[in-house]
């Protein structure tokens, strides 16, 4: 049930985003076929608030029988939420999905894929031809949805997969960053007379990148690093947990135990009441969920489960007692 915990309430599509979407979630989390019907619809109503609950409490009144099987409450939400939805309106949403400012570039080709398939379904099997029109299809769509700058360096080159095409626009809307960065630093630097030597390694560090990027060679070179701390890790030994995971604050005694920050997700020395970060993040606005409070890379909508305590600690952050300890 902790990872139960973690399923966030479902009170609309603009609040809490699909419904078939975060169904999967909830019945991912709980493996829903291991409980009884009236368990299962118990725990659903949990999740539910707002418009969600007032449909279940209806459909309970309509079709008291019904509400007790899980699969037809289910239908009813469904129903409820993706009624309205034709072929025509989806075809249109994919026809107009753009990248949003600051997303990361697979998420948004994930976007593209799950858009393209839920207005344009495969019901039998397709040959290769079909696969690599309807491939094409969401390549274009993929590039119509990008930034001008990133678009204009993209669009009269030839990607043999949807993949291929991700990886370049990936590098390529680094290099476009690079260069707006360098922009800027060339404005900056021009008000003095004398030239700044931070500023100055900062160019040259993006000259660099920009190398990397038009000579495709910044995926080998990360790869390269991946493989240096790799061998650096390994050799790495007795490790304690307080040098793998960054932690913000210094623990509140000196017991040794772990908290939990719910910012964070994580465990570490600090909990969510005393977090520097979501103290620093109380007046910042998250683009994906347009809260206020968090920024999108600490939005509850993408949030992880619940990690379990390192080993060493039982699950509530205390700590256990060395072996030896135990055998006195």
């Amino acid at each position: 049930m902790t990872l139960f915990s973690n399923v966030g309430i479902y009170v609309d599509r603009e609040r809490s985003g699909r419904f078939d979407d975060w169904l999967a979630h909830l019945e991912s989390v709980l493996v829903l076929g291991d409980f009884e019907e009236s368990r299962k619809i118990i725990l659903l109503h949990s999740k539910l608030y707002g418009e969600a609950a007032d449909e279940f409490d209806n459909f309970k009144v309509e079709n008291p029988i019904s509400a007790r099987i899980y699969d037809r409450v289910k239908e009813r939400l469904i129903k409820l939420f993706h009624s309205t939805e034709t072929r025509s309106k989806q075809s249109v949403e994919f026809h107009n999905m753009q990248r949003e400012p600051e997303e990361n570039m697979r998420r948004y080709a994930n976007r593209i894929r799950k858009a393209f398939h839920l207005a344009f379904p495969i019901k039998s099997t397709i040959d290769k031809a079909t696969a690599f029109s309807r491939e094409q299809i969401m390549m274009d769509r993929f590039l119509e949805g990008l930034s001008f700058d990133v678009q204009n360096r993209l669009k009269y080159k030839e990607f043999a997969t949807f993949e291929k095409l991700i990886e370049k626009a990936e590098m390529t809307a680094m290099a476009v960053e690079e260069a707006q960065v360098r922009s800027r630093l060339n404005a900056f630097q021009a008000k003095y007379v004398e030239p700044n030597r931070e500023f100055t390694k900062v160019k040259e560090a993006l000259d660099r990148l920009s190398t990397q990027v038009e000579s495709n060679t910044h995926q080998k070179h990360l790869e390269e690093n991946m493989e240096k701390m790799q061998r650096h890790l390994s050799t790495r030994r007795n490790v304690s947990f307080s040098q793998r995971s960054p932690q913000l604050n210094p623990p509140i005694n000196k017991t040794g135990n772990l908290y939990f920050c719910d910012f964070h997700n994580d465990w570490g020395y600090h909990s969510i009441n005393n977090c520097k970060a979501r103290e620093s993040q109380a007046n910042d606005k998250c683009f994906r969920c347009k809260e206020i409070g968090h920024r999108a890379n600490f939005c509850p909508q993408i949030k992880n489960l619940k990690p379990t305590p390192p080993e060493g600690y039982d699950g509530n952050g205390k700590k256990l007692p060395l072996f030896e300890e135990r055998g006195n």
